[in-house]
């Protein structure tokens, strides 16, 4: 695949206006891949269509009803409906991984919120690379939804055209304890929450027990070397490892930024200074370099969020990282290797296991015309009735957004092999560690700098020059 030149794509001069415009302008904010359209994995083996929940998960009929096992204390729960008769509110959500969650949201709020309230909400559920360009939109039209879904710290990118909802956020800590750092991080912009936290999509590094087996490994290598190592093996042998370094929202950064951080790297320091070109930068980049003929299948670099999944299904690759959806569709379709599947952690580094949880919240647009109503709407759709058998529907796909709210009960329902995501937005790290998650750092991610930086090198770019490339990228960001 010949490689890519992202510079003429950040603009020399960074003014404030100019920030906004090159994040939301021509970019889209978020393009779909580092060398042009993404491209599919190929169709399952299996054809693990993924049309049905699993048996075990609650189904859309029952959307009223709260989850078995959901915990007491249900925060908002406690209020009467508010009366919002006449009211029509316009919701855009991501469309979640997990078929069934979805229309199972959409037949809760047809059946709770507008039934209780009176309320007309018209909800459109699209795929996660396009809810920026529709944000954006949305922000310079000044018009189009009341709500948003937003992902990592887009709430900071976009803080001029958002309502303030610290007063929803306060009385969700109630229930949920206070967020998770990353999660304060990324919906929390200067002493103002300007979005509310829906749940953090939790990571586990997918494995064909067998496969690995065949090859010496009995267990999940725990550090990226050892995984490396083991990679090689399974390719020789036609199923190599699998990893997206495309522009997608997800799969990539969440993969990158842990593995930058696990050997010592870092995007800037505690003051905000540019420091991504470092010994610890340069050792990472040269291990996945180094890994990536060897041990992974090649056409990752055009991979999106899902061609890991398909790939995986296929039974063409034989590891990834992926949420609980991959583990949600075999079972659902009961594939024949269902128990050859494990789960585990995210590999470590030599300092250490650091991970990227991937965080999705709610963002009131301040042209909304309904702004209360849609606050009405952000608390009803957190309270534990109503949240915990979306939870359930998404068996492990999805964690709370706060201590509390993920020791659930209901853990102890899903398959034993996801426990291995419960608790896990206790090891994330917010972009730009260690200096702010701010709109920098958001704009840094949403140029896909980091990303761009090991799909250079994996590529042919010395890894010198890869991340020497990445530091003036940030630092035009920076200033």
């Amino acid at each position: 695949m010949a490689s890519f030149d992202r510079a003429a794509l950040i603009p020399r001069r960074l003014t404030r206006r100019g920030f906004l415009r090159g994040t939301i302008g021509s970019t889209g904010l978020l393009l779909l891949t580092a060398c042009g359209g993404a491209t599919q994995a190929p169709a399952p083996k299996t054809d693990a269509k993924p049309t049905a929940a699993p048996a075990a998960a609650a189904k859309p009929t029952e959307a009223a009803k709260p989850a078995a096992g959901a915990q007491a204390q249900a925060g908002p729960a406690a209020k009467a409906p508010v009366s919002l008769k006449g009211t029509v509110l316009t919701v855009l959500h991501d469309s979640s991984f997990i078929p069934e969650a979805d229309p199972f949201f959409k037949k809760q709020i047809e059946e709770q919120f507008m039934k209780d309230t009176g309320a007309q909400v018209n909800i459109e559920f699209i795929n996660q690379n396009d809810i920026a360009a529709k944000v954006s939109a949305s922000i310079q039209s000044g018009s189009g939804p009341d709500i948003v879904e937003h992902g990592h710290g887009w709430a900071h990118i976009y803080q001029e055209g958002l309502a303030d909802v610290s007063d929803v956020a306060e009385e969700l800590k109630q229930t949920t304890g206070d967020f998770y750092p990353q999660v304060e991080a990324y919906t929390k912009v200067g002493d103002k929450y300007l979005t509310l936290p829906r749940s953090v999509l939790g990571l586990a590094y997918f494995w064909r027990k067998s496969w690995f087996e065949e090859v010496g490994a009995s267990t999940l290598p725990e550090t990226f070397d050892e995984l490396h190592a083991v990679g090689a093996k399974l390719k020789a042998n036609g199923r190599p490892l699998g990893q997206c370094l495309g522009h997608s929202v997800n799969d990539p950064n969440v993969w990158c930024y842990p593995m930058l951080w696990s050997y010592g790297g870092r995007e800037v320091d505690e003051q905000g200074r540019v420091a991504i070109n470092s010994p610890e930068t340069i050792a990472a980049v040269k291990a996945m370099a180094d890994a990536w003929k060897a041990a992974y299948d090649e056409t990752g670099l055009s991979w999106d969020d899902s061609s890991n999944n398909r790939a995986f299904l296929a039974e063409t690759i034989a590891g990834t990282t992926n949420g609980a959806s991959i583990y949600w569709v075999a079972n659902k379709d009961k594939v024949l290797f269902l128990g050859d599947i494990n789960l585990g952690p995210l590999p470590s580094g030599p300092k250490g296991r650091v991970t990227q949880g991937i965080v999705w919240s709610q963002g009131i647009f301040q042209y909304s015309k309904n702004i209360d109503a849609a606050k009405e709407f952000l608390r009803w759709s957190m309270r534990t009735d109503v949240w915990q058998p979306w939870f359930e529907v998404a068996q492990g796909f999805y964690n709370g957004v706060g201590p509390k709210q993920d020791d659930n009960p209901l853990w102890d329902r899903f398959d034993p092999k996801l426990k291995v995501l419960k608790n896990y937005p206790s090891t994330g790290r917010a972009i730009g560690w260690p200096g702010p998650a701010d709109r920098k750092a958001s704009l840094v991610l949403a140029k896909y700098i980091v990303v761009d930086m090991f799909a250079k090198a994996v590529q042919g770019d010395s890894p010198e020059s890869a991340v020497t490339w990445a530091e003036s990228e940030m630092k035009q960001v920076y200033g």
